[in-house]
């Protein structure tokens, strides 16, 4: 059976991500990972940051994705300086979540070196906040730098893991759906003209729902298996704070980005 596995923060130094990277169990959630009074300092400052635009559901990130930049590097590389200078003043005074989730995978990797990734003196987006309005969903996808980046240096790594960290919950939908299967290549000729994949892709495959997070929730989960979010409905906004690990296991060292 294809399970998530459900811990608490407490219970981090025991777990392996080595399941995840295998394919043994699709994610790993920890339930309370970051405080929930934390979360909602977050949640208001995000609304200041761009009061009109959060009000009017024109404010869908903070902070630029990689993947969205593959034909623009300078572009990504200038909206990441700017991002940086906006997560200081979104986590001012509070424990920084990003720094948190770091401390927490050198937790369970104490042999592995952790550090933004940077590129010719040129860091990386260290994290992209997501807002996610009544009505959105994301279909179904994978995340593989090592494929789609490969314009950048991080598409030399050797493994790529993804870390969710739920900052507000939508009152229903927004569920996250992953799929027993890896993306391979011969894939592609199901990719969607705009984004995603179609329900071909994922034919006959196994699959696991995971929902009812709550703030300070956080998700660990292997990227290149297939996955997608459930439509989210209601008056709240689902706001999740997202970043990307890549392994060198030969130079025992992980780089982040977004």
């Amino acid at each position: 059976m294809w399970e998530i596995v459900e811990i608490n923060r407490l219970q981090v130094d025991g777990i392996s991500l080595q399941s995840i990277l295998s394919g043994k169990i699709p994610a790993i959630v920890i339930r309370n990972f970051y405080d929930e009074k934390s979360c909602q300092t977050i949640i208001n400052r995000i609304k200041n940051h761009s009061q009109n635009n959060f009000q009017n559901g024109k404010l869908r990130h903070i902070g630029p994705f990689l993947m969205s930049h593959t034909t623009d590097k300078k572009k990504y590389f200038e909206d990441a300086k700017q991002s940086q200078r906006i997560f200081e003043r979104i986590f001012c005074g509070i424990k920084n979540p990003i720094i948190q989730i770091c401390d927490g995978i050198n937790n369970m990797l104490p042999d592995y070196a952790i550090s933004l990734a940077s590129e010719f003196q040129n860091d990386y987006s260290p994290a992209i906040i997501r807002i996610h309005e009544n009505g959105k969903s994301i279909p179904i996808h994978k995340d593989n730098v090592r494929f789609e980046g490969k314009e950048y240096a991080l598409s030399g790594i050797d493994h790529q893991i993804s870390c969710v960290l739920h900052l507000q919950e939508s009152e229903s939908g927004g569920d996250l759906v992953m799929y027993d299967k890896q993306w391979k290549k011969e894939d592609e000729k199901f990719r969607n003209i705009d984004f995603g994949y179609s329900s071909n892709v994922i034919e006959s495959s196994e699959s696991c729902k995971m929902s009812n997070f709550s703030a300070g929730d956080l998700v660990i989960m292997n990227p290149n298996y297939y996955h997608k979010v459930t439509k989210i409905t209601g008056d709240t906004t689902r706001i999740t704070l997202g970043m990307f690990l890549g392994f060198y296991q030969k130079d025992s060292k992980i780089v982040t980005w977004a």
